[in-house]
């Protein structure tokens, strides 16, 4: 069994923000250690795989998870879902290697916080944390958005330019939970080349630019119950 390595509570006079690192590789976690310090941000724990994050975060209680997405001993991806229903107000942040709409798309609609990649620069990496740690959504660096308040239940976009189709809110649905184009053909018995168009037609009547910027509206109005 690999180990675990929880840190030593910093300072409770110095209010630092707690982070758990998730990553099978020693040398990514030492690299965002060495990023962070300095800094308004605390390492209190370490877990080389998904299977090992639950009980890291229960015994350390952090504000924020940095997690990896493909990890030899559980996928990051499942982790998040799992993270989010046993401690649903913790921050999710995964920072991985890959540039994949579909993992995106799975992770907003997991939970996640943000989606950031590796070859982030340490300004990006520290802009990033305080934004989650603000409550925001933040997609890329550039860009965060601010979440919708629960308490006033209000969308956090506008109306589709046209109204959707029962079919084209199905596949929205089903983009929403990360399914590729072949996926949901599977699922709905038609040809991809029809879930294709009905994509285009999707992102044409939200006015937004690809599916990923679609699986966001979707999961933020309610059309796509979290994963979990």
């Amino acid at each position: 069994m690999a180990a675990v390595k929880i840190a030593s509570r910093p300072d409770a006079g110095l209010c630092p923000v707690p982070i758990v690192l998730v990553d099978d590789h020693p040398i990514s976690r030492a690299g965002v250690r060495v990023l962070l310090e300095e800094t308004e941000f605390a390492v209190v724990g370490e877990a080389e795989s998904g299977r090992e994050v639950l009980d890291v975060v229960r015994r350390t209680r952090p504000r924020i998870v940095l997690l990896d997405i493909r990890m030899a001993g559980g996928d990051g991806l499942d982790a998040l879902v799992a993270l989010k229903r046993r401690f649903p107000s913790i921050a999710v942040l995964m920072l991985t290697g890959y540039d994949e709409p579909d993992f995106l798309a799975r992770a907003v609609a997991g939970g996640a916080a943000g989606y950031l990649l590796k070859g982030v620069r340490r300004e990006g990496l520290l802009a990033a944390l305080r934004a989650v740690a603000h409550g925001d959504i933040l997609i890329q660096p550039e860009a965060p958005c601010r979440s919708p308040d629960p308490a006033t239940k209000q969308p956090a976009s506008t109306e589709p330019f046209e109204p959707l189709t029962p079919r084209e809110e199905q596949v929205l649905r089903l983009l929403a939970t990360g399914r590729s184009n072949r996926e949901i053909a599977e699922i709905l018995f038609v040809a991809d080349s029809t879930v294709k168009t009905h994509v285009q037609n999707i992102t044409a009547k939200l006015g937004v630019s690809d599916r990923v910027q679609a699986a966001v509206w979707a999961v933020r109005r309610g059309l796509c119950p979290r994963m979990g």
